[in-house]
């Protein structure tokens, strides 16, 4: 007989604060993944230490199809390089399907000195650590992004880790940090409203939303380029035809003409895959991030 999904809501933990990128992303697919599983969908916030105890929650909970988690590439494939977990996410954690990705922009406040991305670099360069850039912790792409410019000659920031991006962006309007590199979908909206200022943007191409923000690779830093990209998965033990049917709703989902124009319009780009095809591609970035993490001899505070 055919394994369906029991008669109960879903939970849909999302291991970062209200308001956040993911927490963005989330909200706005839910209603419909819920149409195509017919059962409610509810989005639950679990912030802290850079995903990893909403992660691990989900990790802990039955594999029954009724629990999912927004999984993002710092949790998954970072910070096992960084921390002792109490979880392997390519063991104990069943890819369900990528969903997004998200470039970052570079975002300062109203008031400050830098009036471009060659501005903030020649502060940088002039004050080595005097610069702060606010991140959401240790392996985020916040942080990685930073790192990434440092190493590339742009002047060493000091990180100022936050429980996510939403308070940041309080402290970097009030003058309280310099820079962050923001996921894009975060910014846009102050960034429109002039509450922040976008120096540029972290992708090899400028955003056809945003056509005035130039690359940082146009900037002076050919080759730079970093974004974040976000999936959903299950706890380990989800047997492989509930991971199916999960599957099969999401990527309908997401496809959706209209829900693709929607994520389109907030700076997302839409990007399924088969479980196999996830769980191949968390095992690529598991390699490439433990690589970028022992060249900038990255470490956990």
């Amino acid at each position: 007989m055919a394994q369906e999904l029991p008669q109960r809501p879903i939970r849909w933990v999302v291991p970062y604060p209200a308001g956040g990128t993911g927490d963005i992303a989330a909200r706005t697919v839910a209603p419909a993944l819920a149409e195509r599983l017919n059962r409610s969908v509810v989005v639950e916030n679990r912030p802290g230490a850079n995903g990893l105890p909403g992660t691990e929650a989900v990790v802990r909970s039955p594999g029954d199809g009724t629990t999912i988690v927004l999984g993002v590439f710092g949790p998954l494939t970072v910070m096992p390089h960084l921390v002792r977990m109490g979880f392997d996410p390519q063991r104990d954690l069943a890819p369900v399907s990528t969903m997004i990705s998200v470039p970052a922009l570079v975002v300062v406040g109203p008031n400050h000195p830098a009036r471009s991305f060659g501005d903030l670099v020649a502060l940088a360069r002039s004050r080595p650590g005097d610069l702060t850039n606010g991140s959401v912790g240790v392996g985020s792409s916040g942080q990685l992004a930073g790192a990434l410019l440092a190493t590339m000659g742009g002047g060493r920031l000091t990180t100022v880790n936050y429980s996510g991006g939403a308070p940041a962006q309080v402290d970097l309007m009030a003058g309280r940090i310099d820079v962050i590199f923001d996921n894009a979908p975060a910014a846009l909206p102050r960034v429109r409203g002039g509450q922040l200022r976008a120096l540029a943007i972290t992708t090899p191409q400028r955003s056809a939303l945003l056509p005035e923000v130039p690359t940082v690779a146009e900037s002076g830093f050919p080759g730079y380029e970093i974004s974040t990209w976000m999936g959903v998965l299950a706890p380990g033990s989800t047997p492989p035809e509930i991971v199916a049917i999960l599957n099969r709703a999401l990527v309908a989902a997401v496809n959706e003409p209209t829900m693709r124009q929607r994520l389109t319009d907030q700076m997302f780009d839409v990007a399924t895959s088969t479980p196999q095809e996830f769980a191949r591609y968390i095992a690529a970035e598991t390699e490439k991030w433990g690589r970028v993490v022992r060249e900038n001899g990255l470490r956990a505070e």
